[in-house]
């Protein structure tokens, strides 16, 4: 990785130089004695002993080299500011525009995106009071032509608070329904948060997976248990949750549900997921308010799991209860309980919710308020994480796909938007930094830069090369930092020359450069500091 975005760096320098008729006098990746070299007519070529940098060497790049008179004009020195501003700025913009490349390789690599088909819809959200259902396909939105997902998605963001004319194909006929996304701030655990659109859509659907809280419902009884997934329905095929409720109607009646279950299993060398099949006679029932009635709800409201020690364990939930209310309001969806969970993390709430028993069904309720954790990711970082302690198993089917139209098009597009984004995001996070926003641990040597190749080329190569995009870009950012003996430092001397329009005095530039090389020495000393701290003694 190192020795990658070194060549890419200095690449940038050995080109422009090159360009602009600036002698190259060596090219060099890495320090030390030379345990290859080259020398090509005018350019010696070698690999150092110590592979920890690199450098190009160009002819008159110290005033005081002495030129032979074949080489006059030649020279860096002697080369005007804006050539000069050129060169030294080629290295930071050719580690931060060769994200490019690994971005447009691996958009590229993709041949379909998700349709703008509403997979499911959720109860109670702005698309449900304009009558989308799922299965509509977005056509247009206010006469735009919409085809992807990713459209859909970036108009209703760029619209929230405002009406949308939205011209949907549901089966065989043309639809049209107005809805106003709301504003809305989505959180994660990790405390990030992020603005959006929101109208209360999927684009995969949800699917038929089954929760059965109740042991004296006729789903319990036809043999069904939480985490089945309903294949058919009396020989209809059924894609998602939604298929199956239509499927079975509001009117009792006698069906049989074809249905996998699955178990863990052991191969000897990974742990697998079998599938059994099963059929059930599903015999619904009527009572009073609840006209065909099964006692079939859907998996994503059910506990599947809860963390040892957690709020969720001390308020006493345990996996297969059905979370229904949150401070006295109805939970419709998992997603909507956990961002309003988010939402106020060190508020306490009221949890109600329902479990299975010999006797039928029985309702609790008990105060949770979440903690913060301080955790440690596979990368050796530190975080602290909101933790409720309760998870659901809900998984979503697939939804439709389509072409895309122009491959490169779309890689070309996407890998300059995704680069843009990242430099603006290392740039917001190295100010913060440096206006001390940021704690100092925060800063790593060679041992981090180890740790994060080595995980993500564990990953696999997409991860590895994300990871190398990532790092292109803050070793750009870093050598335009306005510190002598960095490349942004000689910038800040060029444009110092330019306004008093002769050079600095040998000994200021030497002083300079002295102060330049403590700046660094003080930042090495800080990452090794930290380096050791976070990976040899903790």
């Amino acid at each position: 990785m190192v020795g990658l975005l070194v060549a890419v760096h200095e690449l940038g320098h050995f080109t422009a130089a090159k360009a602009l008729g600036v002698r190259v006098l060596r090219f060099s990746l890495g320090f030390g004695p030379p345990i290859v070299r080259l020398r090509g007519r005018e350019t010696e070529y070698q690999i150092g002993a110590v592979p920890l940098g690199g450098y190009v060497r160009l002819l008159g790049e110290d005033p005081s080299d002495p030129v032979a008179p074949a080489d006059r004009g030649r020279s860096f020195a002697d080369k005007p500011l804006w050539k000069r501003l050129i060169v030294v700025f080629a290295g930071p913009a050719a580690n931060l525009l060769f994200p490019l490349a690994i971005y447009f390789t691996f958009f590229f690599g993709h041949h379909e995106l998700p349709a703008a088909v509403i997979g499911d819809v959720l109860s109670g959200g702005p698309a449900a009071q304009a009558g989308i259902e799922p299965g509509d396909r977005v056509l247009e939105i206010n006469g735009d032509e919409v085809r992807t997902w990713e459209e859909l998605e970036d108009t209703i963001d760029r619209n929230a608070g405002n009406s949308l004319r939205l011209k949907l194909r549901r089966a065989d006929k043309d639809v049209y329904a107005f809805v106003t996304p709301r504003q809305h701030v989505l959180r994660t655990r990790t405390g990030e948060k992020t603005e959006q659109g929101l109208i209360g859509v999927t684009q995969a659907p949800f699917a038929p997976i089954v929760g059965v809280v109740d042991p004296t419902s006729p789903a319990a009884r036809a043999g069904l248990r939480t985490g089945d997934r309903i294949m058919s329905v009396d020989g209809r095929a059924v894609a998602s949750f939604g298929e199956l409720d239509r499927a079975l109607g509001t009117r009792p009646r006698r069906v049989l549900l074809a249905y996998l279950r699955g178990r863990a299993a052991s191969a000897g060398f990974a742990e697998i997921r079998v599938y059994e099949p099963g059929i059930a006679d599903l015999v619904p029932e009527t009572a009073a308010r609840r006209p065909a009635w099964s006692g079939i709800a859907s998996s994503e409201f059910f506990v599947a799991a809860v963390e040892p020690a957690s709020p969720a364990a001390a308020a006493g939930l345990r996996p297969g209860d059905v979370i229904v209310a949150l401070d006295g309001e109805p939970v419709r969806h998992w997603i909507q309980l956990d961002q309003a969970l988010l939402g106020d993390p060190d508020r306490r709430f009221r949890l109600r919710w329902q479990r299975g028993g010999a006797g039928g069904v029985e309702t609790l309720e008990a105060d949770v308020r979440q903690e913060r954790r301080a955790v440690t990711d596979e990368y050796g970082q530190d975080y602290t994480l909101t933790v409720f302690g309760a998870a659901n198993d809900f998984r979503v089917g697939r939804g439709e796909m389509v072409p895309i139209e122009s491959r490169f098009a779309y890689a070309a597009s996407h890998a300059a938007m995704r680069t843009g984004e990242t430099i603006a995001l290392m740039a917001r996070g190295l100010v913060a930094l440096i206006h001390g926003k940021l704690p100092r641990d925060t800063v790593g040597g060679p041992i981090m830069m180890y740790r994060m190749a080595s995980v993500s080329g564990e990953k696999g190569w997409d991860a590895f090369l994300m990871m190398l995009a990532l790092i292109s870009i803050n070793l750009g950012l870093i050598n335009l930092l306005p510190i002598p003996v960095l490349d942004g430092g000689h910038l800040v001397m060029f444009a110092i020359e330019a306004v008093r329009r002769r050079r600095l005095p040998s000994r200021v530039r030497e002083a300079v450069v002295m102060v330049g090389l403590a700046i660094i020495v003080g930042i090495t000393v800080l990452a090794l500091k930290n380096d050791i701290v976070r990976y040899l003694i903790r």
